[in-house]
């Protein structure tokens, strides 16, 4: 983990270090977003280039980017607990887990709006400060940025408007329970509109037997 700066916000990444998971488009902008007054910690691996790239990152920025290449479970709950944002950039993610781990900690999720990202992810909203992270839709190192960007420049200038975000994303209920009882709400919809169909259709049968008769 890089020092600890009071003051400065902290990007997480824990992933692996593929194509799929957007981390083509992080190396792109990398270098621009250590530009910017951030420490970045990022745990992973994956593909050798990734590993090349950002041990080379590292050695350059000491004391703003710390990259570790593996796994390490006490790491990553470190950076989820830590970190005050928590970049996911996939071009696609069937469910996406690491973006909940992150939320239950009240570290806001910067993520690009696909798959589960979208179905868990809410962005935020600087009017009426309700969402549960940041959300971009192009799967672009340009779109990646703005969107750090935006969520730096809301931490810098107005922290006090994070604070209902991070309450929102820590308070949010992933578990079976509350899926559970969305499918029955839905096998009940079903139902209902099964019955209400078979009734309409016996009304309409009797109606036309008393019209010919």
């Amino acid at each position: 983990m890089p020092p600890e700066k009071p003051g400065v916000p902290l990007l997480g990444m824990v992933s692996r270090l593929v194509r799929q998971k957007g981390i083509d488009l992080l190396a792109e902008v990398l270098p621009r977003i250590l530009d910017l007054d951030v420490q970045v910690a990022l745990l992973g691996s994956g593909e050798p280039w990734a590993h090349a790239f950002f041990e080379d990152l590292a050695r350059q920025h000491p004391g703003r980017f710390a990259c570790r290449i593996g796994y390490d479970e006490t790491l990553s709950h470190r950076i989820f607990a830590g970190a005050d944002f928590f970049l996911m950039p996939s071009r696609f993610e069937p469910c996406g887990l690491t973006q909940m781990y992150a939320m239950r900690y009240g570290t806001l999720p910067v993520v690009r709006a696909t798959g589960g990202l979208n179905d868990t992810v809410e962005n935020f909203d600087e009017k009426t400060l309700e969402g549960s992270g940041f959300t971009f839709h192009d799967a672009t190192s340009s779109a990646l940025f703005g969107t750090i960007r935006w969520a730096i420049r809301t931490y810098s200038t107005r922290p006090e408007a994070l604070e209902k975000p991070i309450r929102r994303a820590m308070a949010k209920c992933f578990s079976w329970q509350e899926a559970a009882e969305k499918y029955e709400g839905l096998y009940r919809m079903a139902l209902d509109r099964r019955g209400s169909g078979k009734a309409a259709k016996e009304a309409e049968g009797k109606a036309r037997t008393r019209r010919e008769a």
